[in-house]
């Protein structure tokens, strides 16, 4: 016969432990994803290529970080990544963010003239995953 004690006790312990869970300070700012989805495709229809300084609403989906756009050396961008389809995760400059529908994660940037900044997904989102980055020039 099988003891339950010491299931249920790892039961309990696994979902009490604070490793398990990511803080929900770190899965960015809720916000409603239909609307934030009208404001990318907005964001995109202004600005196919040349990205003025400042906030650019990004959605990050299988395979793709959308939309693709320039970054003008010596001018601050505030990069809004939300997750459109399922959860994904990338780094930027070394920091690494878990990336979920309907939360934005913000990261600052400021490319200098010759750097090469690549936006990659670190989190495994189906066959394409591998070709799932945006260099950023």
């Amino acid at each position: 016969m099988i003891n339950a004690l010491p299931i249920a006790a790892f039961v309990v312990l696994a979902l009490l432990w604070p490793g398990w869970r990511q803080p929900e300070d770190d899965l960015g700012e809720v916000v409603e994803a239909t609307a934030f989805t009208a404001r990318v495709h907005a964001y995109a229809g202004l600005y196919s290529e040349d990205a003025p300084a400042g906030e650019i609403p990004m959605l990050v989906r299988r395979f793709e970080f959308y939309p693709a756009v320039r970054l003008q050396a010596g001018q601050s961008y505030r990069l809004l990544l939300m997750a459109e389809d399922s959860v994904h995760s990338v780094a930027v400059n070394g920091h690494e963010m878990l990336l979920m529908p309907g939360r934005v994660q913000a990261v600052e940037i400021t490319p200098q003239p010759g750097d090469e900044v690549e936006l990659r997904c670190n989190e495994y989102c189906g066959l394409g995953h591998n070709r799932m980055r945006l260099k950023v020039y």
